[in-house]
C-alpha cells in the first residue's frame, strides 16, 4: 500500500514537470489584473463669451456637456473682461490666436467675415435648423453682406430700456405710474428727483459712461431710434451724428442742474445698476440682459420699466425702437479640429442651452417657442417687461471698418478701434472738453472720410449698406441698392 501511494505520487509530479516544460507558463495562478483601457484623448475647444459664463446653471452646463458628450470634447472658457472684450478679440484675431467658439458684436460681424476670419457654415446647417429661426433672423444671417454664406444664427435679442424707481418719484411728488415720455419730462423729473433727495445723496438720473462702448449705445444711440434718430443715414449711406443734439443736451442741463449722478464717465455700469437697486439713482437705460445683474443686488424699491422717451411727443415712434440680436456665436475658420468646434457651437444654440439662458434672465431667446415658456424662476415678474413688442425691431447692418491692429504691440490699455473715437466724443461733450455742434459735425466728417476711403478697397462695398427706400417704421423692409442692382441685371 505504501509502494503504491509513493509510486502514484512520483507519477504526479513527472506529469507536473512534463506540463510545465511543454507550456513554458508559471504553475501558479496569475492574480494580475486586467489592464486598464486607456483613457479617450480630449479635444479641447475654447471659447470666449461676452456674457453668461459667470452663471453657476451656465458653468454646471458646460461641465456636464464636458463629461457626457460622446466625442471627448472639453470645453474652455477664456476669461476676457467684458470692458475690453471687443479690443482684446480683435488683437487675439489679427494674431492667430483667437477662440475657436466666440461672441462678436454685431457690428463687427461683416468685417470678421470679409477678413476670413469666420468658418462658413452653410454646409452643416440643414433645413429644420433654419426652420428653428424667424424670418428676419434668417435674412440677417443670409445678408449679401455675408458674401452668400451663413456664419451665425441670431438665436437671441436684447432690448433697450428706461427703469425707473416708483418710490423716489412718489417723494418727488411725481406719479409712479406716469414715467417720462419726452427728453424734457425726463430731465423735468431728474430734476425734481435730485431736488426732493439733497442732503441724502438721491439723484435723478445716472448715466453709467465708465463702459461707454455699453453705456453711450444703449442710453444715445439704441434709444434715440425710438424717435427716428440713429447715427447711420441708410437712405443716403452716411453717417450723421447732428440728431444726437437734443439728447446729449440734455445730459448737460442735468448735469449743470445736479440731477446727473456724479463721476458719469467713470461710473461702472454694475456700479450703477448697484446704486439704483439701492435707492439712489431714479432713472437709467438698460437693456434686457442687465437684468439678472440688478436682480441680484435685490432693489429695495418699487421699480417700473418703461420705453425710452423722446425728443418731443410728435417724434414718439417715429422709427422702430432698435433692438439687437445678443452678440451671435461663431465659429473661427482656423480652430484646429473645425468640427469639434462646430459640434460645440451647435451645444450653444441648442433648445436645451437657451431654455437655461431663459430661466436664468440671461437671453430673449427667438427660437422654439421658448419665450413662451411658463414658470419662470421666482423674483424675475419684470423680466416680461424686457420682452420685445410691436415698437422694437432689429435694424440692419451699419458699415463698420476695422482699425489695423499690431499684434507686435503690447498695450495693457484698451486701443482706439471700431467705435470707441466716437464713444469717446461723446464723453468730451458731456465732459465739456469740447462743444457740441463742432464736435458732432466733425466726428461725422471723419466716419464719412473712412467710409469714402474703405470704398476703394476691395473688401468693401459701399451699395450693401445703402437703402434708397428704407423705412425707420420698418426698417428690414427695404432692399439694399446692392440688392436692387443685382435684380435689375437678372
Amino acid at each position: 500500500m505504501k509502494r503504491i501511494l509513493v509510486f502514484s505520487m512520483a507519477v504526479l509530479l513527472c506529469g507536473l514537470v512534463v506540463y510545465a516544460i511543454a507550456y513554458d507558463r508559471p504553475l501558479l495562478v496569475d492574480f494580475a489584473p486586467e489592464p486598464v483601457p486607456a483613457e479617450q484623448p480630449h479635444t479641447q475647444i475654447r471659447i470666449a463669451l461676452y456674457d453668461w459664463t459667470e452663471n453657476l446653471e451656465v458653468k454646471n452646463a458646460i461641465n456636464q456637456y464636458n463629461k457626457t458628450n460622446p466625442d471627448g470634447i472639453e470645453i474652455s472658457i477664456m476669461n476676457i473682461s467684458t470692458d475690453v472684450y471687443d479690443d482684446t478679440l480683435n488683437m487675439l484675431m489679427t494674431s492667430g490666436q483667437g477662440p475657436d467658439v466666440f461672441s462678436v458684436d454685431n457690428a463687427w460681424l461683416a468685417t470678421y467675415v470679409n477678413k476670413g476670419y469666420l468658418a462658413n457654415l452653410s454646409s452643416v446647417l440643414t433645413p429644420g435648423d433654419m426652420n428653428r429661426f424667424p424670418d428676419w433672423a434668417r435674412a440677417y444671417a443670409e445678408s449679401s453682406l455675408f458674401k452668400g454664406g451663413i456664419y451665425f444664427m441670431p438665436s437671441s435679442i436684447e432690448t433697450v430700456r428706461l427703469i425707473y424707481n416708483k418710490q423716489l418719484f412718489r417723494i418727488a411728488g411725481l406719479d409712479p405710474e406716469l414715467p417720462p415720455v419726452t427728453f424734457a419730462d425726463m430731465k423735468s423729473a431728474a430734476g425734481k428727483i435730485s431736488q426732493a433727495g439733497v442732503g441724502v445723496n438721491k439723484y435723478g438720473f445716472a448715466l453709467a459712461a465708465g463702459d461707454s462702448q455699453y453705456s453711450l449705445q444703449t442710453g444715445l444711440e439704441l434709444s434715440n431710434t425710438y424717435s427716428g434718430v440713429y447715427l447711420y443715414n441708410y437712405r443716403s449711406g452716411y453717417y450723421d451724428l447732428n440728431g444726437y443734439k437734443p439728447w446729449l443736451q440734455m445730459l448737460l442741463d442735468m448735469k449743470a442742474q445736479g440731477s446727473l449722478y456724479p463721476g458719469e464717465t467713470l461710473l461702472k455700469r454694475n456700479s450703477a445698476l448697484r446704486q439704483f437697486a439701492d435707492g439712489n439713482i431714479g432713472m437709467m437705460y438698460v437693456t434686457s440682459k442687465d437684468y439678472v445683474k440688478l436682480q441680484e443686488y435685490m432693489p429695495k424699491d418699487d421699480w417700473g420699466v418703461a420705453l425710452p422717451p423722446v425728443t418731443e411727443a410728435s417724434k414718439r415712434g417715429a422709427g422702430a425702437l432698435m433692438m439687437i440680436p445678443h452678440s451671435p456665436l461663431v465659429v473661427n475658420s482656423a480652430a484646429a479640429d473645425r468640427e469639434a468646434a462646430i459640434k460645440v457651437w451647435t451645444f450653444l444654440q441648442s433648445e436645451e442651452f437657451l431654455t437655461i439662458l431663459f430661466h436664468q434672465a440671461l437671453a430673449l431667446p427667438v427660437v422654439d417657442g421658448i419665450l413662451n415658456l411658463p414658470n419662470m424662476a421666482p423674483g424675475l415678474a419684470h423680466f416680461t417687461e424686457f420682452y420685445p413688442t410691436a415698437v422694437d425691431s432689429i435694424y440692419p447692418l451699419p458699415p463698420q471698418i476695422m482699425d489695423q491692429y499690431d499684434p507686435s504691440t503690447v498695450s495693457i490699455e484698451p486701443r482706439d478701434a471700431g467705435d470707441r473715437p466716437r464713444l469717446q466724443l461723446y464723453l468730451q461733450i458731456i465732459s465739456g472738453e469740447k462743444g457740441l455742434n463742432e464736435a458732432l459735425s466733425g466726428e461725422t466728417a471723419r466716419l464719412n472720410q473712412m467710409l469714402d476711403i474703405a470704398a476703394t478697397g476691395y473688401s468693401f462695398k459701399h451699395e450693401e449698406y445703402i437703402y434708397p427706400g428704407f423705412d425707420p417704421k420698418d426698417p428690414l423692409k427695404a432692399q439694399s441698392l446692392e440688392q436692387i442692382l443685382s435684380s435689375e441685371k437678372k
